[in-house]
């Protein structure tokens, strides 16, 4: 007999049961939703989505650059054009070409610096600083501190901000995120490759760049303070080119730490804020959860399960996938709404699930830091 509907309290349970376990690998994947479901005064969120940040972006652009940008813009379809990540990739995808006339009506000496200045715009708008008291990335720092588990905590983000190492280092959690050194630290794939650090140390993967990536003159990747009025590009957003080898590592490498943590035994990652739009995100995960089956994903998704056709198409297809969505689930690839609740008058009310919403999130983590705390197995490291 199939299944109509999900019973969200029991879904709700079984999460709570898995980030209560202290045996197995657990991860987060935080994307673009983490940030702007926190509120600035005004309203705005925390740190703009894709559509506003290009926006934004493309307005703070100065002359020959700004120019550059609508011809550029104008190439591309409606999707495309509001979203910052393919216009960054068609920038360095026209700069890549032989020659020195015009490409695509934009000077090529134009081309070459646009990509800098695209990322000066990210740096400016995107480094924010997290507020103070209780934050949904605070909570996840806290309940990363609550215990100390046999496997690190790991985070996965395809976020370029900053927010993740900022709450970190307030609960002073002692994280590794691949590079090495004080001054201007630089990336070390070996120290990546091995995964033998101490329990103690979690780990941060972003698998997207970061506005304090960049390269420096004799071509390393490094990690220094996200200037806007450094020269260099910002290494955000791997775009699929053929870059020289030391601009691709830091990308390949942070894809490979999340196909090699799905291949750890009952392995169970958590996504927030994260649409399944990333197609190459979603082959690492198909292919992953498919070699692994003891393996889980666990989809939190703000919103309607109808707004995530990508995340769905997996999901009914992957037992291992579980979504979890305002108004509906998909659970052992069974895609049905959440059972309706019964009010303090007996009538039947619509139930609804807003975990995808990342403070929402957090205020769970919050709670079960709080019962790890009432139980007296806190780690006082």
């Amino acid at each position: 007999m199939g299944v109509s509907v999900h019973q969200l309290d029991q879904q709700i349970g079984y999460l709570r049961a898995t980030l209560e376990q202290e045996k197995k690998p657990v991860g987060f994947m935080l994307g673009a939703g983490a940030p702007m479901a926190m509120k600035n005064a005004d309203g705005s969120p925390l740190i703009p989505g894709i559509e506003q940040l290009t926006d934004m972006v493309r307005d703070q652009l100065a002359e020959p650059y700004s120019g550059a940008i609508e011809t550029l813009v104008g190439h591309l379809g409606l999707k495309d054009g509001k979203n910052l990540e393919a216009v960054l990739n068609y920038v360095r995808l026209l700069a890549a070409l032989p020659g020195t006339e015009p490409v695509r009506g934009v000077e090529v000496s134009t081309l070459a610096k646009l990509d800098a200045e695209i990322c000066r715009g990210i740096r400016k708008n995107v480094d924010i600083t997290l507020p103070s008291g209780d934050t949904p990335y605070q909570s996840l720092a806290l309940w990363i501190s609550a215990v100390r588990r046999l496997s690190p905590t790991q985070i996965f983000t395809t976020n370029y901000d900053l927010l993740a190492e900022q709450a970190l280092e307030r609960q002073r959690v002692a994280y590794f995120d691949g590079f090495m050194g004080s001054r201007e630290p630089s990336f070390d794939l070996q120290a990546v490759e091995e995964d033998q650090l101490p329990g103690r140390w979690n780990l941060l993967w972003k698998l997207h760049g970061s506005i304090n990536w960049s390269q420096d003159a004799d071509g390393n990747v490094v990690r220094r303070p996200a200037d806007a009025d450094d020269d260099s590009s910002a290494l955000v957003y791997p775009s699929h080119l053929k870059y020289d080898q030391s601009r691709r590592l830091p990308y390949l490498a942070m894809m490979d730490r999340l196909k090699a943590f799905l291949r750890k035994p009952g392995a169970v990652l958590v996504t927030c804020g994260f649409s399944f739009r990333d197609q190459h995100i979603n082959e690492v995960l198909d292919q992953s959860l498919r070699s692994n089956p003891t393996a889980t994903v666990q989809g939190l998704l703000h919103g309607s399960l109808d707004e995530y056709e990508d995340a769905v198409g997996l999901a009914t297809n992957l037992p291992n996938l579980i979504l979890l969505a305002r108004d509906a689930a998909v659970v052992g690839t069974i895609s049905a709404p959440w059972a309706e609740a019964t009010s303090a008058e007996g009538d039947s009310v619509p139930t609804e699930s807003d975990l995808g919403d990342f403070e929402t999130f957090g205020k769970l983590l919050r709670d079960l830091v709080g019962d790890v705390a009432a139980s007296g197995a806190v780690d006082e490291r």
